[in-house]
Order: C-alpha cells, then sequence, then structure tokens
C-alpha cells in the first residue's frame, strides 16, 4: 500500500526505503516530461521516472538538452552540405527523442506498482548488482503474504475446533458407549438363549439326517450289487460272440486258401479278363465306325459350304462393279456441274473488274483538277514544320554544349578536393559517425541500461520470492509445531478422560459422574431420549 502512494505521489518520493530524492532542477525537467507521456498525472512523476529507468533512459535523453548544441566540423567544404547535414543530425535526434517518448508512455500504461518500485533500486550506468535487505520491503507487505497469515489464523481456528469437537465427541461417546453396553447385555443374554434354542433343533435335525443318509447307504449298495451283476453277464454274453466270430474266421482262411479254392478263383480271373477285354475290343470297333461316319458327313458339309462362299463371293462382286460404275457416272456429272458453275462465276468477276476499272479511273480525273492546290499547301506547311524543328535542335546542341562545358570546368575545380561520388571525406564522416555513429552508441547504450534495470528487478522480484517462501516455511512450521502440541495436549487429556471414564463406570452416582466430566474440562451431554430418537427414525 504504502509502495502504491509513493508511486501516485506527484512530489519527488521515493518507492521504497533507500532510493534518492531527485533534485528540484531534475524534477522540474521530470515534471516536463511527464507533461507529455502522462497530461492527465495518472500516473505519477516517480513511476514516470521508473519507466525511464525501465527503458534505460535519463530525464536528459528525452528533454533535448543534450542536443540543444548541434555543431558540424569547419572542415565540411560546402557551407550547403554543412547546413544540410546539420539539419539531418537535429530531425534524427528530435525523432530519436519522440520515439523514447512514445515507448515511454507505452511502458506506463503496462508497469505496476512493484515494478516500479524493484526498477528505482536500480541505478543507470552501474550494471546489475547484489541484492541488500533494504532493496526487499517488510515480508508482511509482499504480494500474496496477507492471504497466507489469514490461512493460517483460519487453521489455528480450525485445529482449535477440532479439539472442542473431538473433547464432546470423546464424552458423548463414552456416554453412547456405556448405553450401548448396557443395551448389548440384554442382547447378549437374549442371544445365548437363542443359542441353546437353536443348538437343540441342530441335534435334532442332525439325528434326522443321520437316518436318512443311512437308509440312502443301504440303497446305493444294492445298487451297486445289481449293476457288478449286469457287469458280469455282459462279459459273459460278448467273449461267447467274440469266440463265435474268431471260429467263423478261422473256417473261411482255411475255405478261401485251399488248392480248389484258389483254382476256382484264378480260372474265374481268366474269364473275367477275356469278358473285358472283348468287350474293349467291341467299344473300339464301334468308335471307328463313328469317326468314319462323322468324317465322312463333314466333308459332305463342307464341300456344300465352299459352293456356297463361291457363289455369295460372285454375287458381291458384281455387286461392287455396278455401283463402282454407278459412282463413276454420278461424280463425271458433279464435276461437269462444277465447271460450268466457276465458268459462269469468273465471267461475271471479270465483266465487274472492268467495270470497276472504268469508275476507278474516271475518279482519278475528276479529283486531278483539285491535287495541285492541295500539294502547293502540304509542301509549305512541311517547309514551316521543318524550319521550326531545325531551329530546336540548333539551340538544344547548344545548351548541351554549354552544360558540357560548366561540367568541364566545375570537375576541373573539384579535382582539388579529391571527391569521389560528389562527397567529401569530412561530409562522409559527419553523416557516417557522428549522426548515425552516434544515434547507434545511443540506442546500444540505452539497450544495455534497459536491460540492466530489467535484470535489477527481476533479481530484486526473485529476491522478494525467496523471501516470502522463507516466511511461508516458517509459518508452515509454526503451524506444525502448534499442531503437535495440540495433539500432545490432545492424548494427554485423552488419557485423564479415560482414567476419568473407568471411574465413572464404576460409580453410579450420576451427580459424582458429572463433578468427574467437569473436572476433565468437559460439561456432560445429554443423550437424546428414546422417543426423540422413534421421530427421528420415522423423519428420515
Amino acid at each position: 500500500m504504502a509502495a502504491a502512494e509513493a508511486a501516485s505521489s506527484p512530489k519527488g518520493k521515493s518507492l521504497a526505503s533507500g532510493s534518492f530524492r531527485p533534485s528540484q532542477k531534475k524534477n522540474n525537467v521530470i515534471a516536463k516530461i511527464q507533461a507529455v507521456v502522462d497530461p492527465q498525472n495518472r500516473h505519477g512523476m516517480q513511476r514516470v521516472l521508473a519507466a525511464m529507468t525501465w527503458l534505460g533512459l535519463t530525464p536528459e535523453d528525452l528533454d533535448g538538452s543534450k542536443d540543444q548544441n548541434v555543431e558540424v566540423s569547419s572542415k565540411v567544404p560546402d557551407p550547403k552540405q554543412a547546413q544540410k547535414i546539420k539539419e539531418e543530425r537535429v530531425e534524427v535526434w528530435e525523432g530519436l527523442r519522440k520515439a523514447r517518448l512514445i515507448e515511454v508512455e507505452r511502458r506506463l500504461q503496462f508497469m505496476s506498482d512493484d515494478d516500479a518500485r524493484r526498477v528505482m533500486r536500480a541505478k543507470p550506468g552501474q550494471g546489475v548488482r547484489m541484492v541488500t535487505e533494504e532493496d526487499l520491503p517488510p515480508v508482511e507487505a509482499l504480494d500474496g503474504m496477507q492471504a497466507f497469515e489469514e490461512m493460517r489464523q483460519k487453521a489455528f481456528q480450525k485445529i482449535q475446533e477440532e479439539q472442542q469437537r473431538k473433547a464432546a465427541l470423546l464424552a458423548s461417546g463414552f456416554l453412547m458407549e456405556k448405553k450401548r453396553l448396557d443395551e448389548a447385555d440384554r442382547k447378549i443374554a437374549a442371544l445365548e438363549q437363542r443359542l441353546k434354542e437353536y443348538k437343540k433343533a441342530q441335534a435334532d435335525a442332525i439325528e434326522a439326517q443321520k437316518k436318512e443318509n443311512a437308509k440312502a447307504q443301504e440303497k446305493r449298495q444294492a445298487q451297486v450289487q445289481k449293476t457288478a451283476r449286469d457287469r458280469a453277464k455282459w462279459e459273459d454274453e460278448t467273449y461267447e460272440d467274440l469266440m463265435s466270430r474268431i471260429d467263423k474266421a478261422r473256417s473261411t482262411r482255411a475255405k478261401m486258401y485251399s488248392k480248389e479254392g484258389l483254382k476256382d478263383t484264378l480260372e474265374l480271373g481268366v474269364q473275367r479278363r477275356q469278358k473285358c477285354f472283348d468287350q474293349a475290343l467291341e467299344r473300339e470297333q464301334a468308335l471307328l465306325a463313328s469317326i468314319e461316319a462323322a468324317s465322312q458327313t463333314a466333308e459332305e458339309r463342307l464341300q456344300v459350304r465352299r459352293q456356297e462362299i463361291e457363289e455369295e463371293c460372285r454375287q458381291k462382286a458384281e455387286q461392287s462393279q455396278a455401283k463402282f460404275q454407278e459412282r463413276q457416272v454420278r461424280i463425271y456429272a458433279q464435276t461437269q456441274d462444277w465447271v460450268d458453275r466457276k465458268l459462269e462465276d469468273h465471267a461475271k468477276f471479270k465483266a465487274h473488274y472492268k467495270t470497276c476499272i472504268k469508275a476507278g479511273q474516271d475518279l482519278q480525273k475528276a479529283r486531278s483538277k483539285s491535287a495541285g492546290e492541295i500539294t502547293k499547301k502540304a509542301m509549305e506547311k512541311w517547309r514551316a514544320n521543318h524550319t521550326k524543328i531545325e531551329a530546336s535542335r540548333e539551340k538544344n546542341n547548344s545548351d548541351l554544349l554549354e552544360r558540357q562545358e560548366q561540367a568541364r570546368q566545375r570537375t576541373e575545380e573539384r579535382m582539388a578536393l579529391k571527391l569521389k561520388c560528389a562527397n567529401d571525406i569530412h561530409s562522409y564522416k559527419e553523416v557516417k559517425y557522428k549522426t548515425w555513429g552516434e544515434l547507434q552508441r545511443r540506442r546500444m547504450q540505452e539497450i544495455q541500461q534497459s536491460r540492466d534495470a530489467q535484470t535489477q528487478a527481476l533479481v530484486i522480484k526473485i529476491a522478494e520470492g525467496q523471501a516470502k517462501a522463507r516466511a511461508q516455511d516458517a509459518g508452515q512450521m509454526e503451524l506444525k509445531n502448534q499442531r503437535a502440541r495440540i495433539g500432545a495436549d490432545t492424548l494427554a487429556l485423552n488419557d485423564r478422560a479415560k482414567e476419568g471414564f473407568l471411574k465413572i463406570k464404576a460409580e453410579p452416582d450420576e451427580r459424582r459422574i458429572i463433578k468427574v466430566m467437569s473436572d476433565l474440562g468437559f460439561r456432560m451431554p445429554k443423550l437424546p431420549d428414546q422417543e426423540d430418537e422413534e421421530d427421528e427414525k420415522k423423519a428420515f
């Protein structure tokens, strides 16, 4: 808050502790600059100075006092050239000053109070220095520390409320526990009675189940014996069937592989092969007969087809010859007609040509009567124009010779100056080094000072952040210690409460219980009635 008031103050007060107080003369210069960049005085003189420092500028760079006496070397041979260089230099310095004023005005729009306070700690021309304690504001004034303090106070308040809540919860929990223990004793007695009844019913059910299991076991044994008998019977039947099959197979093999059986088999095979050979021979003869018949039929069809093709070709040739003769006659008739039309058109053209030639000759004879007078006038006009052009050319030639003579004389006069491209070395040095070179030097100095000021402000900002972090760490540690102390107090209170609750359990008198609770720092909570609990259950 103090930094904001100092930044908006129009007087020469510092933005932070340790900053210098500008002199009256410097204040007057800054006031003039402020009248240009901040005519409504919305930012204050100190912020204008901070913006100038941010950009690496001094009041002398903006008031024009350094550029009031612009001088040009007397070695420049041409006074007009020297005056031109001086005017150009004045224009460059004025343009630089206006550009700097615009930059200062723009920087004022975006500069915060903290940036102004930090950059005012920079010293133009001295580079970046280490941060000292004087450069940093009080930790409480740093951005975000007020919110941190509020957060810490809320945390303390929350811890205290939590302690009070735990104490009340501990007392009410004990009473509820006592009530639950009494209720549990009643429920345990009822549960033991139900368990006795359940165990008796369970024993009766187990005895009945054992009897049913014995009957089921006897039934399963009878079923197993029946299954064994059926299995033995099936095995006997299967063995007898297998042996009968084996005997039958033996008799069949003996009959098949005997000499009589093999002889009959061989004779049957020879008869079968002979029958197959006879059938194949019959099929081959039938195939040859069908092939010969098909060949004869195909030859007859080919002969008929050749005759048809020959007749068709002959007819097409006759038709083509007739068509060709007809086309020749038609072409001859068309050619004859075309020749007749061409001869007729040519005759018309020749007649028209002769008519036009005759008309042209008549027109020339008519125009030749007035052509002499027109030609004479045109010749006189040409002579006048020719004389005018010749006079203009002679004048231009004489002017050109005069300019060349003047150029020769001017060249001879300036040869002693050893000029190049119509410029002397002194004018060149004045323009390059003392105008544009000086402009570059000022700009480079301005950029370097601006970088130093911004770097110094950034270093101070980082130092402020580190100081704020250290303060927050200290606050967090204090909060942690406070929580540890509260936790220890809570544990001690819990131990005392347990001791008191053990006394309460052995004490049936409610007044003595209330006295023990008061000694522990608690007030006796009141448990809800049975009717209130039923009403709450109905409501839910």
